[in-house]
């Protein structure tokens, strides 16, 4: 009967660990240098836009993205709703003329319905900035995101991940699994 109540506990365990990863919070991913982006509508007909990593997650504000200066980066906004949007950079939450490191994609003529768009984008300082759509009250509708932009000496060296991977946890499940399942054939008893 213990060893049923141990195996249990390990199994809850194992699912609560496993669970864990899909609570974590998204930021954007990058592969090697180029971010790809959606622009559209947060729910159908909500009236609010976005920006999210793919056509079925897009949200208001849109993700975080982790820019390094010096980095040289193409950023592609794929526009999946039925209206005009774009994207630029901007050191504040407003639409400007001259977005930061040419990185503006068809900021007066817009991307259109279905299309998408391109820009290569190297930051040259570090900060706090914003991305956002440059069409008419679209930033009110909830089409910007924030842009951080660190130092190549500050940023952090990749060695250990934000949150474990998927490859982690699920190392670390069998493992407690296989020496749970070892010490209920074995019949060891945990120390009370």
């Amino acid at each position: 009967m213990k060893n049923r109540i141990w195996l249990v506990f390990t199994l809850i365990l194992v699912i609560g660990l496993l669970t864990t990863l899909t609570a974590t919070t998204t930021k954007a991913q990058t592969s090697g240098n180029t971010i790809t982006l959606y622009a559209g509508s947060v729910n159908s007909g909500s009236g609010t836009y976005g920006y999210g990593l793919s056509s079925s997650k897009i949200t208001s504000p849109g993700p975080t993205l982790n820019l390094v200066e010096g980095t040289t980066y193409t950023i592609t906004v794929n526009n999946v709703s039925n209206m005009q949007h774009s994207f630029e950079i901007v050191p504040t939450e407003a639409a400007s003329t001259s977005p930061l490191w040419n990185s503006g994609i068809d900021i007066t003529s817009y991307i259109s319905a279905d299309s998408s768009g391109s820009a290569t984008v190297t930051p040259t300082q570090t900060g706090n900035f914003y991305y956002v759509c440059t069409v008419p009250a679209h930033i009110s509708l909830g089409m910007y995101g924030k842009v951080v932009v660190t130092s190549a000496s500050s940023s952090p060296t990749p060695t250990i991940p934000e949150f474990p991977s998927a490859l982690t946890l699920m190392f670390v499940a069998l493992a407690i699994t296989a020496l749970t399942t070892f010490a209920a054939w074995k019949k060891i008893r945990p120390p009370r």
